[in-house]
């Protein structure tokens, strides 16, 4: 019986190529697209699963306020290891610090590999506890003392190869920023992809000046526990804050302060964790939620389609059920007749997904700026759901016609009664009704998302980053750095050069607290970014003075003197701040004299609101800023790098960046979603015209008497046009008016995630109809006009 099925399944669709074919693409578009977004989420759900002990893992954070500076910090306080092995809950505890967060010692690291100097950023002082909390597989050396000893490294095997050719490397040294020697004492395996962190080098903490740093203040570190099961998180929360507050003094919970310590699963920081100073940027559960909605939204789409152009083609094989009836076929033949077609289709559209996951998968990793690959778990994953998918979609479509004709009387099926029009289907008008309201949706949000990100690119953040040139690692020039700077002035084409490594556009980072007074008040203690720069800074940068004056060279006193933004001033709640004492007490109290007022700049994302900053007049050797103008830049990059080599000797790399690139990286999240969400809401638009198309085309044929006589009474080509065209047409009406109002809503609720943003205008909405529209009476036009222009002869001929 089934082989019978199958066969008959088979000469309908041949004898429905066309059907087939539109149903088929439509199917397996949605479904390939659905399972690379579903590839996509699962990559981003695993990270930190490799770890045995994962769900026992957790990261101590501190939740802070401090006179109206409300921040969630990924770190905690150096001396927290020794209190926290008394906690009965905790089992073992290990502590990090990135290079680039140290204070005492250098943030940048150089690397000797024979007359070669390689820069390193993937650098992190750990200890050897390490390998007991986290899963990282050693391949050469014994991970219980590894990092034990001062001056000990331990790096990954892809290091060893880049330095060694080898992974056998167990006693042999590394020569770091050209003095200190590391002994290597152990090889581990690369770690995955998928970790919250991923260091080359871990370098013995031990070795650092901050690890002999035992008084409460320093929180730099970054502190994980692995707990023993069954630990009641609150109450051991609520132990770490009480050993924290006896070493900070009672007015960190004054008035509106508090310190809270909250025990951040290690399965949740990729996405989950919105705190600064993270070792890594995360994803944002956000994003991964909107792409799986979409992915949903797509196979809905294509799934509609499919139902859709199976219950419209029904009506066309009346006649065939009733002659199979009268030969003697029951009911639950046709039933099985009309389910085996539909399954085979949808069967026949995963395999075909299938294939195109595999051609687009290289294309989607660029888009999503992913490594992503089709692994054994995956498919363990998706195939099920994929099987379930067909079969459910399957049976959807075929289960109409196989229900509906069936139970008809071979009479009436044969006279042509079921052969009703396009508005006879409540249910299909609402699929489309649906699916286009799904499309309109995805419209809105591609174009509020474009705009967004258009808005942020154009808006003035405060400084000129165009045409400016970031030379990195300038630290290696050492004293010279002064020679290289008035070297680069004298070249055709640079306007302006500035020294300093803390930039709008940059990584840099460093808040201090600051006071108006002394003694000083930590309920006074304003938070704030803290920048040493050279009197060249704001006018490289075309930062706008509001008051004051500028750094000065002539002014001895200048290397006390600090410049402020307006955030800054509103949050001490100067009324005139220029020649104001604030004081600083780190390593002794410190004392500054406020000589102007910068206007605010952006130099965090535009998600955030600008904080208060201040500028001092001390060297920092960072990185080299030019303002160029030139219409022959290769030339220029060219001099500037031969000057770099005059006076680094090649013993450092000439990396170097444009500021307008650093800006963009800054918003490379977005941009990957804008990408994805103008990708797929093509996908989707096409997968909805594509049902659109077919349906049109049943409609037309459907309808072909009644055109043929409306023809002969003299209606004109248009007048058919518009017959056919409206109904359509008024469907998509109804899903702009369904879609709007929810689009509003939710993009609006995005848009809270940025402190500068676009207003939603009607133009949106008014745009993304007419795009519907258009679209729409596209795809419904080929067919009308098609209809129109038939001979009414052939189809009155049955007649």
């Amino acid at each position: 019986m089934f082989a019978t099925w199958f066969k008959t399944a088979l000469r309908s669709l041949k004898n429905n190529v066309g059907f087939s074919i539109i149903n088929i693409i439509g199917l397996s578009a949605g479904i390939a697209a659905c399972l690379l977004i579903v590839i996509y989420v699962l990559d981003e759900l695993s990270y930190d699963k490799f770890n045995v002990n994962a769900s026992r893992i957790y990261r101590i954070t501190s939740h802070v306020r401090l006179n109206g500076n409300e921040a969630l910090y990924a770190t905690s306080e150096k001396p927290l290891k020794e209190a926290l092995l008394e906690l009965p809950d905790i089992e073992k505890t290990t502590r990090l610090i990135p290079a680039s967060s140290l204070f005492i010692s250098p943030k940048k690291f150089f690397v000797k590999k024979d007359n070669e100097v390689i820069e390193e950023n993937k650098i992190v002082f750990a200890e050897s506890e390490l390998f007991d909390v986290f899963t990282l597989p050693m391949i050469e050396g014994n991970k219980a003392n590894s990092l034990s000893d001062p001056f000990s490294a331990v790096i990954t095997e892809s290091t060893a190869r880049k330095y060694f050719n080898r992974t056998n490397v167990v006693g042999e040294t590394l020569t770091i920023n050209d003095s200190n020697v590391y002994r290597i004492t152990g090889v581990i395996k690369d770690l995955p992809t998928q970790s919250h962190f991923r260091y080359d080098l871990l370098l013995s903490f031990s070795s650092l000046p901050e690890s002999k740093v035992t008084s409460w203040g320093y929180s730099g570190i970054h502190n994980y526990v692995l707990l023993k099961p069954g630990t009641n998180i609150p109450k051991l929360e609520a132990a770490i804050r009480g050993i924290e507050l006896q070493h900070y003094p009672a007015s960190i919970t004054a008035n509106d302060n508090f310190l809270e310590v909250v025990l951040m699963p290690l399965l949740n920081i990729h996405l989950y964790s919105t705190s600064q100073y993270e070792l890594e940027k995360g994803g944002d559960i956000r994003y991964v939620t909107i792409f799986a909605v979409i992915a949903f939204f797509i196979l809905l789409i294509a799934c509609i389609n499919f139902i859709n152009l199976s219950t419209a083609r029904s009506a066309n094989r009346a006649k065939e059920v009733g002659v199979r009836k009268v030969i003697g076929s029951s009911r639950l033949s046709l039933i099985g007749q009309f389910l085996t077609e539909s399954v085979l289709m949808a069967l026949i559209s995963t395999l075909l997904a299938m294939l195109m996951v595999r051609l687009m998968l290289p294309f989607f990793n660029q888009l999503a700026d992913k490594q992503l690959h089709i692994t054994g778990a995956i498919l363990l994953t998706a195939l099920p759901v994929l099987l379930l998918v067909t079969g459910i979609v399957g049976c959807l479509a075929g289960i109409y016609p196989a229900l509906y004709l069936s139970a008809f009387r071979p009479i009436l099926v044969l006279k042509g009664r079921l052969a009703g029009g396009f508005k006879n289907s409540y249910l299909r008008n609402f699929l489309v009704v649906f699916q286009f309201s799904i499309s309109i949706f995805l419209i809105i949000g591609t174009l509020v998302v474009y705009n967004q990100l258009t808005y942020m690119q154009n808006r003035d953040t405060g400084y000129n980053r165009s045409q400016m040139l970031v030379i990195k690692n300038t630290g290696r020039l050492g004293n010279s750095i002064g020679n290289f700077k008035q070297e680069l002035k004298q070249l055709p084409g640079v306007q302006d050069i500035t020294i300093s490594r803390f930039l709008p556009t940059g990584k840099e980072r460093h808040i201090t607290g600051l006071f108006p007074q002394v003694p000083i008040d930590i309920k006074q203690d304003v938070l704030t970014e803290f920048w040493p720069v050279d009197e060249d800074y704001i006018k490289t940068m075309r930062m706008q003075m509001v008051s004051g004056r500028n750094f000065s060279k002539q002014l001895a006193s200048d290397s006390m003197a600090v410049i402020v933004n307006e955030a800054f001033v509103r949050k001490m709640g100067f009324t005139d701040p220029l020649n104001k004492t604030i004081y600083r007490n780190s390593f002794g109290l410190q004392a500054y004299h406020i000589v102007g007022v910068v206007k605010d700049f952006n130099y965090s994302s535009l998600r955030n609101d600008v904080k208060p900053l201040a500028l001092v007049n001390e060297h920092d050797n960072g990185a080299v800023t030019i303002r160029i103008s030139t219409s022959n830049l290769p030339a220029l990059m060219m001099q500037v790098e031969n000057k770099w080599h005059q006076f680094a000797h090649h013993t450092a790399q000439f990396t170097w960046s444009f500021m307008d690139d650093d800006f963009d990286a800054t918003y490379r999240t977005e941009q990957q979603m804008k990408q994805i969400f103008i990708s797929f809401s093509v996908l989707a638009i096409v997968i909805a015209c594509l049902g659109l198309f077919g349906l049109s085309a049943y409609a037309a044929e459907q309808r072909n008497k009644e055109i043929a006589v409306r023809k002969v009474i003299g209606a004109s080509t248009s007048q058919i046009i518009n017959m056919l065209s409206g109904d359509f047409v008024k469907l998509v009406a109804i899903a702009i008016l369904i879609a709007s109002p929810i689009g509003w809503y939710a993009m609006n609720k995005w848009l809270q995630d940025f402190a500068y943003r676009i207003h939603i205008h009607i133009t949106i909405f008014l745009l993304a109809g007419l795009i519907a529209f258009l679209i729409a009476l596209i795809t419904v036009s080929f067919q009308s006009i098609r209809a129109a222009l038939a001979s009414p002869v052939r189809s009155l001929r049955a007649e």
